[in-house]
């Protein structure tokens, strides 16, 4: 289910230009472009209102864009401001506009009523401009449901065993680790989910030993905040006597169609910022290849099964505890627009 009235992550800040580009969000088309006068983002349906050419095949003309086919000017506001050869244009041509915004480094979408518009719901993602910190923002295209790939990412208990090779920990598979118990809590409140699990005396896989710059067993602590529609940050902590690390990861799910989402994903450390081991480039490309070639593949592969198989649903396990809590608080916010929908 689509939530209205929302922010929806639509592109990084960096993506959007003064060249359209088309995105699919909530399964609109939308051209998405700045105004070459102001700089002001704008969210418009995909189409010219003359011959539906999409207007990302054309060109920003001041603040407005010009569809390529016709030489039709639209603004900002969706309304058609110029036809060729004609003297006057009717009010009646135009098409939709979307509040969109920029912030965190991300650019947000309105989906839903245009006079309820309220950017405090655009989750808190300070550390993103503290200059102590750095970030690096990732997109990724997942052909799965948005809530699959936002699943995959609340329950961090699968990095013990599809990132035990990567960036996970050596947690509960082989015999000599089984005496690592994982603390699980999750609990809801002021509409937000939140968990924290906690691994002590754990050894880290490869990668993220070398995040943390030490090769003896730390505890790994996972703290979770989700927000809707299916805005995802979990605070990583690594330490012991050697070192403390923390690594802020922002997961942003934004559906396109019913099987398929954009997954934005912003990695903050707070360590080797000014030099050192990793670099940005580092972080940029150990992320994309494994969360392409592991965490991808596999909710993608989730998604055909589901479709292959009827999706006879899932069995939760003890370690599902922030997934089934974020489920429920969803349940509760379709019951809650259904009702309004029927008044």
């Amino acid at each position: 289910m689509i939530h209205a009235n929302r922010w929806y992550a639509a592109a990084t800040a960096a993506e959007i230009s003064t060249q359209p580009t088309e995105q699919v969000i909530c399964g609109r088309p939308l051209v998405l472009y700045r105004a070459a006068s102001s700089g002001k983002l704008v969210a418009l349906e995909n189409r010219c209102p003359h011959r539906q050419a999409p207007l990302s095949m054309g060109t920003v003309v001041g603040d407005d864009i010009m569809c390529i086919y016709h030489g039709w000017v639209i603004n900002g506001a969706g309304q058609c401001v110029h036809v060729p050869h004609q003297d006057s244009v009717a009010a009646s041509v135009c098409i939709d506009a979307y509040p969109v915004t920029q912030k965190w480094g991300l650019v947000w979408i309105w989906i839903g009523d245009a006079d309820k518009v309220d950017e405090t719901l655009i989750p808190d993602m300070a550390w993103t401009e503290d200059d102590e910190q750095s970030s690096v923002f990732i997109r990724f295209h997942v052909g799965a449901n948005y809530q699959l790939m936002a699943d995959n990412l609340l329950d961090v208990s699968h990095s013990d065993f599809l990132h035990t090779s990567t960036f996970g920990s050596h947690a509960g598979r082989r015999a000599e680790t089984e005496h690592v118990k994982a603390e699980l809590e999750a609990w809801s409140e002021d509409g937000a989910v939140y968990g924290h699990r906690t691994l002590r005396d754990v050894v880290l896989s490869p990668m993220a030993a070398a995040w943390a710059a030490t090769d003896k067993p730390v505890t790994r602590t996972h703290k979770t905040r989700w927000t809707p529609p299916n805005n995802i940050n979990i605070e990583l902590i690594m330490e012991n006597d050697e070192n403390k690390v923390t690594i802020h990861h922002d997961h942003l799910m934004t559906p396109e169609s019913e099987t398929s989402c954009h997954y934005f994903l912003i990695w903050t450390r707070d360590f080797s910022v000014h030099g050192g081991y990793p670099t940005d480039e580092d972080v940029r490309r150990e992320q994309s290849t494994v969360i392409e070639s592991e965490d991808i593949a596999m909710v993608e592969a989730q998604q055909r099964n589901k479709i292959r198989f009827g999706d006879p649903g899932d069995i939760p396990g003890a370690a599902d505890k922030i997934v089934a809590a974020v489920h429920k608080r969803i349940a509760e916010l379709e019951d809650a627009e259904k009702a309004r929908n029927a008044a």
